[in-house]
């Protein structure tokens, strides 16, 4: 008769498996990186978001000064030693423009607003405006005015831009005022910063003797489609 004991002792190798486990920690690593993935990607995922948005302000800002900036210096020589802008002159800027903010689709998600501030009978006065994107309605067509506003005093028409201190034309010369509304467009996923409208103007003074009283002529060459205010187009 054989007796089988209720305790049986573990095998040596089975005691040694055992310690080794037990000493084991490679995998302590992964399980803390595991436990503070959820915590730790939002951040992270965040922290990228909010670089992007900040990048996109900055090229925001660049193309805004810049075609402010461009529609001030340009236009064609006269006999009578002024110049004039032309259609042409503004239609080759606004492709410049397209060309500069290319990465943020800036026609397709938002609306540029070009305005030639004046003074006409002592006040006042947008004179011209042309326009490009295919944004519409308030927050995107110009906050700050539209063709045809002011030149006569007591209008209420006082310059453009926003808070106490308004852009004015001086005596004799034009302010180039761009306006730009924008929507951001995230990176990731608009979770992060939810959705953003971002706004940017600039203003530069006409730079030489321009033609004023004219306004902006289609003379040669001409063009195919005049930006007009009325048009919503990339």
């Amino acid at each position: 008769m054989y007796l089988i004991p209720r305790n049986p002792a573990p095998a040596p190798a089975l005691l040694a498996r055992l310690r080794q486990f037990w000493r084991d920690r490679r995998g302590v690593a992964m399980l803390e990186f595991a436990l503070s993935l959820p915590v730790v990607l939002p951040i992270g995922l965040y922290a990228v978001e909010l670089c992007n948005f900040g990048i996109a302000q900055l090229r925001l800002s660049q193309s805004t000064m810049a075609l402010a900036d461009n529609i001030s210096r340009v236009g064609v020589d006269t006999n009578m030693a002024t110049q004039q802008l032309r259609e042409s002159d503004i239609n080759e800027v606004i492709e410049g423009l397209r060309q500069q903010a290319k990465n943020l689709s800036l026609t397709a998600n938002g609306r540029v607003t070009i305005s030639s501030l004046e003074k006409k009978n002592g006040a006042q006065w947008i004179h011209w405006q042309r326009c490009v994107g295919v944004k519409s309605g308030p927050g995107y067509d110009s906050s700050f005015g539209k063709e045809g506003d002011g030149g006569t005093s007591g209008s209420g028409f006082t310059g453009m831009g926003s808070g106490g201190t308004k852009v004015v034309a001086p005596d004799n010369s034009a302010v180039i005022f761009v306006e730009v509304n924008y929507d951001y467009q995230p990176l990731i996923s608009p979770y992060f910063l939810g959705a953003r409208k971002l706004q940017q103007t600039a203003s530069f003074i006409v730079r030489d003797n321009r033609e004023l009283l004219t306004g902006v002529v289609d003379s040669v060459p001409k063009v195919t489609q005049r930006m007009l205010c009325t048009f919503y187009t990339e």
